[in-house]
């Protein structure tokens, strides 16, 4: 099966160190509960442009560098790997394409498939939407935290394993039938061979 694999708050902690580095270098004091947005500019105040000139400065940070993993990640995707074929399908702009693949091949080496960053986050120049990415490489399911996407990719059909880690940016009452919450990497693991199991019926 074709899984697709979002990378900040799915598999490295990019909020987390973010906020990190905005409190060391800002002398100010958010926590991760405090991101009801993923536009970040939203919580931390000033304009978008200046939350994009603070980001390109973290990107070339050791905050930005040494991002952790979350939590059973490692473990999850190379159990997943054994049975599936796994794609990177990130937002995340181009120009830190590299810095994107030293994470993959630090922590998830030759456990990936492709490395698709659609630019849609903070990006110059041409965009892609996930789902779109989706369609073309016939993924089956896609794991990812933001509700935006998730929604993008359950309209074109597309199963969608909603990484929800008390994350306040992504709630929402109502769920579209084909999008699922989950709260930690062993229950995706579970409920990709659940729906494994369902679609061989």
């Amino acid at each position: 099966m074709n899984i697709g694999v979002d990378i900040d708050e799915v598999l490295a902690e990019l909020t987390e160190a973010f906020l990190e580095y905005h409190n060391r270098t800002y002398g100010t004091s958010f926590k991760k509960k405090d991101m009801f947005s993923y536009s970040y500019h939203e919580v931390i105040g000033g304009t978008e442009e200046e939350t994009r000139q603070k980001l390109l400065a973290f990107f070339n940070t050791d905050f930005f560098r040494n991002i952790k993993t979350v939590e059973g990640a490692k473990e999850a995707i190379a159990l997943l790997a054994k049975k599936h074929q796994l794609s990177i399908i990130t937002a995340r702009p181009h120009f830190i394409r590299q810095q994107t693949e030293h994470l993959i091949e630090s922590h998830f080496p030759k456990y990936f498939s492709s490395i698709i960053l659609t630019n849609q986050w903070h990006g110059i120049g041409a965009k892609r939407s996930k789902s779109e990415v989706c369609k073309e490489r016939k993924v089956s399911i896609m794991i990812d935290d933001s509700l935006h996407h998730a929604k993008d990719c359950a309209a074109q059909g597309i199963y969608v394993l909603l990484m929800d880690i008390d994350y306040p940016w992504n709630q929402a009452t109502e769920l579209p039938e084909n999008i699922k919450r989950v709260h930690s990497w062993e229950e995706i693991v579970t409920e990709i061979d659940n729906y494994g199991k369902r679609t061989r019926r």
